[in-house]
């Protein structure tokens, strides 16, 4: 106790020096953050390891700033649903001093950092692939305390999940795959990938039939959305491609995820997270890398579509899950304002790290 105080008034004759000193030389940028330490510090409890905040005993409004954000992401969602209904979303950067988290898109970040007040939480907010984007300038180094990232082992996870359906899905299987006609299906845009994933395909369609859809195709997509285009060409083909533009931890997009939905009724071929198996459901989809090469993999493809009693066994097995489509960016925001309100040490994560060393190094392959 004595030593608390002590650090108090330490503290005290600071504030009143710093003060002093600053109207005398006009500078007031070291008092301002002294006083906001000073401020701030009143939130600590008993034990300095720490940081309760008042809001958060009290259950009072939770501030979460989006300062900078990329169009896909909307800045004005309704929170009042969570499992802890008082965090608030705004995009207005004249509250940046009081919000108690602050995002900021990766790409959407520029050169200059705004001030960070002293218990703050920074948010660095990414879905893209580490192979198609930049390092942060190194003014951001040590600025982040959180991740919220298709990363599994980031603190706010933003991807979509697979659920287990409590009413299972009734279908003919025998009458869909009666009406398939053709192999594979591939509905793509980008035509030249690090992944190279049109290499394996021009491989892959020496030894079995593959469609090619969209920019990269003869034909375009059947529906102007990719799963609007997939829904209609999963009810012909017997196989669907879902090969990533990059090879990448944890980077699985929603193409492999369009397989769960209602009314698709292909077989999945995924290639790209190495450690996809960590994160789909087994038997709903087929890995590229259980199998050897190209060749292999058409071998196991013209075997199992011969086979309408194993084939169906793959639809059966992924009209078990389903997913939660748009709401994952909700279901995101909701784990945040959870873990604002909940979480109990100061030391954060990303203290002394920078965010580009765990995001990039180490986690692609080519």
């Amino acid at each position: 106790m004595e030593k608390k105080k002590f650090f108090v008034l330490f503290f005290f004759v600071c504030l009143v020096t710093l003060d002093i000193g600053s109207i005398i030389s006009g500078h007031r940028t070291t008092f301002y953050y002294l006083r906001s330490y000073l401020q701030d510090f009143k939130s600590f409890s008993n034990d300095s390891s720490t940081f309760s905040s008042n809001s958060r005993k009290n259950n009072s409004t939770i501030t979460i700033l989006w300062y900078a954000k990329q169009g896909y992401f909307s800045g004005n969602v309704n929170l009042t649903g969570c499992k802890f209904s008082n965090c608030i979303l705004t995009e207005n950067k004249t509250v940046l001093e009081k919000s108690a988290a602050v995002l900021f898109a990766y790409r959407d970040m520029w050169n200059k950092v705004p001030f960070k007040k002293l218990g703050q939480i920074w948010v660095i907010v990414n879905i893209e692939s580490p192979a198609y984007d930049v390092d942060l300038n190194r003014v951001w180094d040590n600025k982040f305390d959180w991740s919220m990232t298709y990363r599994q082992d980031g603190e706010i996870f933003l991807n979509y999940k697979t659920f287990r359906r409590t009413i299972p899905l009734k279908k003919n299987y025998s009458e869909i795959f009666k009406n398939k006609t053709k192999y594979i299906a591939w509905a793509v845009g980008s035509c030249q990938t690090r992944s190279r994933r049109e290499l394996y395909v021009r491989e892959l369609r020496k030894y079995i039939n593959v469609d090619i859809y969209g920019d990269c195709g003869k034909v375009p997509c059947p529906s102007r959305t990719l799963p609007g285009c997939h829904e209609v060409l999963s009810q012909k083909y017997k196989f669907y491609l879902g090969f990533e533009n990059s090879l990448c931890k944890d980077y699985v997009t929603e193409k492999i995820f369009h397989t769960f939905l209602d009314n698709s009724n292909a077989v999945y071929v995924y290639r790209g997270a190495p450690n996809v198996k960590s994160i789909l459901p087994p038997k709903t989809y087929i890995d590229v890398n259980d199998y050897e090469n190209p060749k292999r993999l058409a071998e196991y493809l013209l075997r199992l579509g011969s086979n309408e009693s194993e084939y169906i066994s793959y639809l059966k097995e992924t009209d078990k899950y389903h997913i939660d489509n748009e709401q994952n960016y909700y279901r995101s925001l909701c784990d945040l304002c959870e873990l604002l309100n909940t979480y109990k040490t100061k030391n954060l994560k990303w203290t002394g790290k920078t965010f580009n060393s765990w995001y990039r190094q180490n986690v692609c392959v080519s």
